[in-house]
């Protein structure tokens, strides 16, 4: 190496300069190939990486953004399949609407002369469930009874409302009314033969 160095410094000076430029350039070429290149393909390599996991996290999170939607949606369906069955229940329950109707009864002063629950009748889907009432009440009464009727939450029709016998009692014209009072419940539909439901 020292010798290199001799013959190097022995050299006119144009020579010199010429060595020294060809070791910058050789030292640059080599930096270049050896470390400047395999950075470059690396930083290339990292970006390519970043556009693809930019683009998956854009789709994971229009993904999220759409499971809290949807979850918000299902919640909401949720509470209306509730709704409605309160308004149409699953089971006949129709204990706890005769103590509904009690309820009512009293609460709109009348004396329930008769209840009798009457035959399921299966429908499509759903099932009908008469039930034969009779009140004693002034008209005012009964309207209020019928009228808090038509608020319950669970579906209960009236049919064939008749009014008759008024009697003065204590200044008070009393009525018996007689009606028919239908509520429903929905029906699973069954499983035929196969397991198939109709």
């Amino acid at each position: 190496m020292e010798q290199l160095l001799e013959r190097v410094n022995k050299l006119p000076l144009a020579a010199k300069a010429g060595v020294i430029i060809g070791l910058i350039i050789l030292v640059t070429a080599g930096t270049w190939f050896l470390v400047i290149q395999d950075t470059e393909a690396t930083i290339e390599s990292l970006r390519s990486q970043q556009v693809t996991l930019d683009q998956t996290y854009a789709e994971k999170k229009e993904i999220a953004d759409n499971l809290i939607e949807r979850r918000r949606e299902m919640d909401q369906l949720e509470q209306r399949l509730q709704d409605a069955l309160t308004e149409l229940p699953t089971e006949k329950n129709i204990d706890e609407l005769l103590a509904a109707l009690n309820d009512l009864g009293k609460k709109a002063g009348l004396e329930i002369t008769k209840v009798v629950p009457g035959n399921e009748a299966n429908e499509a889907f759903f099932a009908r469930i008469p039930i034969v009432m009779a009140v004693k009440g002034n008209y005012h009464e009964i309207a209020v009874f019928l009228q808090e009727i038509s608020q319950m939450k669970r579906i209960v029709n009236v049919n064939n409302l008749k009014l008759g016998t008024p009697v003065l009692k204590n200044e008070k014209v009393t009525l018996t009314s007689d009606f028919l009072a239908t509520t429903f419940r929905f029906v699973n539909a069954k499983p035929g033969p196969g397991g198939v439901k109709k």
